[in-house]
């Protein structure tokens, strides 16, 4: 659920968090993010735990790209680029606003980001990998699975030593209650917001939190807190079943791929039969590249990109040289707030080696060749021995209160599958639906014409025409 191509109901009437006002927080003291550049940075402290916001204060960096036409200007732009973990400040400090939104968003909204608390610039999480090579991921054994969770829970035992009090509060909902803490400091009394992939997450959040604090909000590539573990990743398989067809018929077609002319699907099954009997040079195993796929199959409107990438590393693997793999595969990842905060909010929900292997099989079923390669068992996996109990399990997101929100996806999106957005417009009252018949991850960046109504939307306040679609 992460952005890669750019760096690489409320809760009171569910009885479960005090809709409290945000955190008292001083104006802050922007600066240029580095010297002679316009985008401005900022550092805000705030509650490690604003159930008691005496017990101590974390720290974050927040960014800010000025709106160009101050006298005209519509109002404040928030906005996640997704993970769990994405740095948005970090982000939009390198100078890539102009990427993400375009001179018409630009000209008239100061852009706001933010690292979410353990990651970027902010108070940093920083425990090293959680799915170690060698480790099992898809466990064929009880003693395989066994071995699972002993590094799981070793790893976050480890990172709760060195981490404490900052690694138990990384979850969502205090996301968005730094995200308020934000807006306050800024002085204005709503914001604006986008948030693709699991931003689109953090932003229903934030509309279940502070829903008269929202001007206009686009979701985008939803990750729907309603699925539940076992959905989520078998929605997943089947678009990232679909997605390597397409990266085979790509390669099939495209005479610069280093596979042209080889059946991709065949040469991948051989790949990883073969790395699963011996690692290959750099120690990469069949697990190590069957977990690339969740990172290059979605694509950010280059497919020739990342599919370039995958396909001439899976031709090296083929000669017995796994090392274009290397720093490619959610193996090995050493992004730990990812796994810290999907630990808290979407956790795999595992009940012993006869619930994986049943889940495994049910992947394989609707994915042959991928199988449970995907974000939604990474979750799993990575979290099989967590020990910390999940403060906001799965469960539906229900939103009355808050303006009309645009929400948008593409037909085949293999990281946020369209069924996810179709239930969750159902359980935002006012909100509308805008697919897009395009394939990869967001609508935002694959659909030029999605792209357009999100920014008159952002503009003007009025969503498109019922049943417009692109």
């Amino acid at each position: 659920m992460l952005i890669k191509g750019l760096l690489a109901l409320s809760l009171v009437g569910a009885g479960l968090l005090p809709a409290v006002p945000a955190a008292a927080t001083a104006p802050l003291d922007w600066k240029p993010c580095t010297e002679g550049q316009t985008t401005e940075c900022a550092r805000l402290e705030v509650p490690l735990d604003y159930a008691r916001p005496s017990a101590g204060q974390t720290e974050l960096l927040v960014a800010r790209a000025p709106a160009r036409d101050q006298a005209h200007k519509v109002g404040v732009l928030t906005y996640n680029p997704g993970g769990p973990g994405g740095a948005g400040a970090s982000i939009l400090a390198a100078g890539l606003a102009g990427e993400l939104f375009g001179d018409q968003l630009l000209d008239r909204f100061d852009v706001v980001s933010f690292d979410p608390r353990g990651t970027g610039g902010s108070s940093q999480l920083d425990c090293g990998p959680v799915l170690w090579p060698g480790v099992p991921v898809f466990p064929r054994t009880k003693a395989q699975y066994d071995a699972l969770v002993a590094s799981s829970k070793s790893f976050g035992e480890a990172c709760l030593a060195k981490n404490g009090e900052l690694m138990r509060h990384l979850d969502t909902r205090t996301a968005a209650r730094d995200l308020d803490s934000i807006r306050a400091a800024l002085g204005v009394d709503k914001i604006s917001y986008f948030g693709p992939s699991y931003g689109s997450y953090l932003g229903t959040t934030y509309a279940q939190l502070f829903p008269r604090r929202i001007d206009r909000m686009v979701l985008d590539g939803i990750v729907d807190h309603a699925q539940g573990s076992t959905r989520f990743m078998l929605s997943e398989a089947r678009e990232m079943e679909l997605g390597f067809d397409r990266l085979a018929a790509w390669c099939d077609k495209t005479p610069a791929c280093a596979l042209h002319g080889q059946d991709v699907g065949k040469v991948f099954d051989a790949v990883v039969r073969k790395a699963d009997r011996k690692p290959l040079t750099g120690g990469v195993n069949g697990d190590y590249i069957r977990m690339a796929l969740p990172a290059y199959l979605p694509t950010l409107g280059d497919q020739a990109g990342p599919w370039s990438t995958f396909t001439a590393a899976l031709a090296k693997a083929a000669g017995g040289d796994g090392s274009g793999f290397l720093g490619g595969s959610y193996v090995g990842n050493p992004e730990s707030a990812y796994t810290a905060v999907s630990c808290m909010d979407f956790p795999g929900e595992l009940r012993g080696f006869a619930d994986v292997r049943a889940r495994l099989a049910m992947a394989h079923a609707v994915a042959p060749r991928v199988g449970a390669a995907v974000e939604g068992w990474v979750m799993a996996a990575s979290c099989s021995g967590w020990p910390i109990k999940p403060t906001n399990p799965w469960k539906p997101t229900p939103i009355a209160d808050a303006p009309p929100m645009l929400i948008l996806n593409n037909t085949h999106d293999p990281a946020t599958p369209l069924n996810q957005a179709i239930s969750l417009q159902r359980q935002i009252r006012g909100s509308q639906l805008l697919v897009s018949n395009t394939y990869g991850h967001t609508s935002w960046f694959n659909s030029a014409c999605a792209r357009t109504h999100a920014t008159t939307y952002f503009l003007t306040g009025k969503l498109p025409a019922r049943g417009t679609s692109c």
